[in-house]
Order: C-alpha cells, then sequence, then structure tokens
C-alpha cells in the first residue's frame, strides 16, 4: 500500500464537465449561480438604466443587490461553503423585494415568486417560510395599490404560499436524496463502516494541528489471495464482513476503523498511551483469530502500528504504520508490529 498525493491538469472540457457536475450534486451552489448570473445579465445593467433616468433610489438598491449576489455566488465556487452564502443571498432577496417596492412598486409584486421559491434551496425551510413571508408581506403593502388593495391580496399570497409550497416539498426531497448520497459515498458498501474517502475528511483537522492525533494501524488479513482462490469471493466477501464486526465490537467508543481497499483496513486510535495502543491491536488480532473462520481454517491478520508526531501529516504517519505492516508480514505473520518514532522505544510485548 503507498500514500501519495496526486495532482493532475485536467482539459478545459473535464474542468467544464466537473463545473455541471457540481452544479448538479449541489442544488444549493445551483441557485447560487442563478442569483449570481442574474445579478451579472440583468440587476446590474438595469442599474445603469435606473441611473440614467436618475431614479437614484433604485439604481443603488440595485447596485447593491448586484454586488451582494455576485459576491455570495463567486465565495461558494471559491470556498465550497454554500451555507452562509445562501443566508446572506436569502436575506438579500427580501432587502431586494423591499427595495423595488418602495421605488418601483409593481414590479416587486412580480420579483416576490422566484423570491420565494428560490430561498428554500438557500435556507432551512423554517427560515425559507419567516422570510417568503417578510417578502410577500413587504411586497404587498408597498405596492399596495397596485395589488388593488384587499381585492388581489387573497389572490397573491394564496399563489405565493402554493409557490411556497412546491419548493419545500422539491427542495426537502433533493436534500434527502443528497444526504442519502453523502452518506453511500462515505460507507463501504460490503462491510458498513466507514471508506478510505470518509478517513480523509475525518483525518483532516486533527492531524493538521501541533497536537498529536493518537495513533494509525494498517491492519492487512494474512493470505487473502489464497482464501479466495480456494474458497471462492463469496467467502472472502463473508471474511471481509465477519472481520469488520469483529473488529468493530473490540473498539473502544472513541477507535475510527475504515476500510482502505481490498483486504486492508486502517484503525485510528487518538486517546491513549502507545502500549495502550497495541493492547488494542493484541486483543483485536487475538478476537479476529478465535472468532473469524473462512471453511474450519481461523483467519488471522497482521497489524502495522504508527504514534503519530505532530505537526506530521497523517500520510506520513499512515505510511509509517505500513511500513511496519510489511515487518509483520515477513515476520510471520499474525502479529502487531509498532514503528516508532525517532529516540522512541516500543511498548512491551503482550
Amino acid at each position: 500500500m503507498t500514500v501519495a498525493a496526486k495532482t493532475s491538469s485536467r482539459p478545459p472540457v473535464a474542468a467544464r464537465r466537473d463545473w455541471l457536475a457540481a452544479l448538479k450534486e449541489d442544488y444549493a451552489l445551483a441557485v447560487l449561480t442563478l442569483g449570481g448570473l442574474l445579478a451579472i445579465l440583468w440587476l446590474a445593467p438595469f442599474a445603469v438604466y435606473r441611473a440614467l433616468t436618475h431614479n437614484w433610489v433604485a439604481a443603488v438598491a440595485d447596485t447593491l443587490l448586484s454586488l451582494v449576489l455576485g459576491g455570495a455566488a463567486i465565495h461558494a465556487w471559491r470556498t465550497g461553503d454554500t451555507r452562509w452564502p445562501g443566508w446572506i443571498m436569502a436575506l438579500s432577496i427580501v432587502g431586494g423585494i423591499w427595495a423595488i417596492g418602495y421605488s418601483a412598486e409593481f414590479a416587486a409584486l412580480f420579483w416576490v415568486y422566484p423570491g420565494v421559491l428560490m430561498m428554500f434551496f438557500l435556507v432551512p425551510a423554517w427560515a425559507a417560510a419567516t422570510l417568503g413571508a417578510a417578502a410577500i408581506a413587504g411586497a404587498a403593502i408597498l405596492s399596495w395599490n397596485e395589488l388593488g388593495g384587499t381585492e388581489g391580496l387573497p389572490f397573491f399570497v394564496i399563489t405565493n404560499v402554493l409557490t411556497g409550497v412546491f419548493a419545500f416539498l422539491v427542495s426537502q426531497q433533493a436534500h434527502q436524496r443528497i444526504s442519502r448520497w453523502q452518506t453511500l459515498s462515505l460507507i463501504d458498501p460490503l462491510t458498513g463502516i466507514g471508506n478510505r474517502r470518509l478517513m480523509e475528511v475525518e483525518f483532516a483537522q486533527p492531524f493538521a494541528g501541533r497536537r498529536a492525533a493518537g495513533a494509525l494501524a494498517v491492519l492487512d488479513i494474512d493470505h487473502f489471495k489464497q482464501i479466495n482462490d480456494r474458497f471462492g469471493h463469496d467467502a472472502g466477501d463473508a471474511v471481509l464482513r465477519d472481520l469488520a464486526a469483529v473488529v468493530q465490537a473490540n473498539l473502544r467508543k472513541t477507535d475510527r476503523f475504515y476500510r482502505f481497499g481490498g483486504e486492508e483496513f486502517v484503525l485510528w486510535l487518538p486517546h491513549g498511551e502507545p502500549a495502550t495502543h497495541v493492547a488494542v491491536l493484541e486483543r483485536v488480532r487475538q478476537a479476529v483469530r478465535e472468532q473469524v473462520r473462512v471453511g474450519e481454517q481461523p483467519v488471522t491478520l497482521s497489524a502495522g502500528m504508527a504514534v503519530h508526531q505532530a505537526p506530521e501529516p497523517w500520510q506520513s504517519c499512515l505510511s509509517r504504520a505500513d511500513a511496519a505492516l510489511y515487518r509483520a508480514k515477513r515476520e510471520g505473520r499474525d502479529r502487531v508490529v509498532w514503528q516508532p518514532a525517532e529516540g522512541a522505544h516500543p511498548p512491551p510485548r503482550q
């Protein structure tokens, strides 16, 4: 197993596909992008028109709104964060509708519908409903005469409520599907434990600080290829599932277990001393030998462990654990080997 960062330059066509894929997978980003395009293609030119017609209030409002909407969209694309840009855009939509109602009166009535629709994709449902009600109320009050007073108010409110209900249903369905997809993308479907992607996500912060993040261990099933060749791949899959269940049952609540690929697993032990980590690994090794079987044959594993030395990246710590794993294989398998840092001494064998 090797741990290395890969960098690559992609052609413009591939980059364009990445943009399209991001818009399809993240509806909040898609709505923020729509708001940014609206600011560039409509509000900014309209602000110039308002200034030329000496409608300074509308010109200032359109200019500020275009800057805020465009800035929120740009920030979302640059950082990948859609939460705060979503709130900013939703609040700006309400403020923009009020400003349009004050300066242009009847025009605010038309902007409420897309505004209410967009907000359910930008902020939580309760916030979207509250802000939508504020937008509807502001437009109705400021454009009262153009609305037709009490005669047109029920139709205006009902049609906007229907728009909001539709937006709520669609946004909730999209949110559930995306959440389910994100969960599945982080879980190994065979063993039910975290996969390499989840491991990288969870390692990002703890291993980037100045404090040690515990220890990493690489676990590998001994002679797994022979198991597949002799008993078949279905039996091999059963061994992987059984091993994952046994290992998890013998870990502490704070320990994290991931399938790295094939028959290799990574174990993160964030708390305790090296001797404690080795004791956990020995308990796991013995439990696997006693409880995991293929036919009448016991299944064994080898493990290599390395203690994190801040501020080294997790990749370096994992490489040292990987080197310890290869030592365990060379020394006869079915054992735990600790790879100490410079100046450190391994704990006594259990």
